[in-house]
């Protein structure tokens, strides 16, 4: 690894949050009153929203994957982080995880009423969100993470090989290059 930066490339994958994308996505679903046309409807927005779930997914894995990347080079200066020296609003770090926890329920609830089937999400996927919360909470919401050394791991991240660190850098990369954070969920085992 050449440096230790702060985000290695994720937040330029990402436009918006997720709860925003969420809302354009029910804006467009609303719009349509008619009930059959609603249904219809109803399939190209759970296909949108189930991707975007499993990109947002994708980058809250990467920043726990980067965390144990960036802890493995010992005890080098962290670049870039722009939550240093600011204040740790822990519901304002958490709102879009929260969301997303909220959105599971939600979406299984409509997919339930449109389509008659649930929306299932894989326990391991639901696992990142419970574990990016420990993430944030246990690094202060990184206002004081400074040096590698710093960063606490949560999960099975601490037990994870030089081998596991290079392979999750080589697809981090890779992911940054394809522009497709969902790719990291491959690496769901290692948390």
């Amino acid at each position: 690894m050449k440096n230790a930066l702060f985000d290695p490339g994720f937040s330029k994958l990402l436009l918006s949050s997720f709860s925003y994308n969420i809302e354009l996505l029910y804006i467009d679903l609303n719009r349509v009153k008619n009930f059959g046309q609603k249904k219809t409807q109803f399939i190209l927005t759970f296909q949108k929203g189930k991707s975007l779930f499993d990109v947002y997914l994708g980058f809250y894995l990467g920043c726990m994957l980067w965390g144990a990347c960036l802890k493995s080079m010992g005890s080098e200066k962290i670049e870039g982080n722009p939550f240093i020296d600011r204040e740790y609003k822990r519901e304002d770090s958490l709102e879009e995880i929260n969301y997303m926890k909220d959105f599971v329920k939600k979406f299984d609830r409509d997919s339930k009423y449109y389509m008659g089937k649930p929306f299932k999400v894989d326990e391991n996927k639901l696992k990142i969100l419970d574990l990016y919360e420990q993430f944030i909470d246990g690094n202060g919401g990184f206002v004081n993470i400074d040096t590698t050394d710093k960063i606490q791991l949560v999960g099975k991240l601490n037990e994870l090989s030089e081998q596991d660190v290079k392979d999750i850098y080589e697809k981090i990369q890779e992911v940054i290059n394809s522009n497709k954070l969902e790719d990291l969920l491959e690496f769901c085992d290692k948390i």
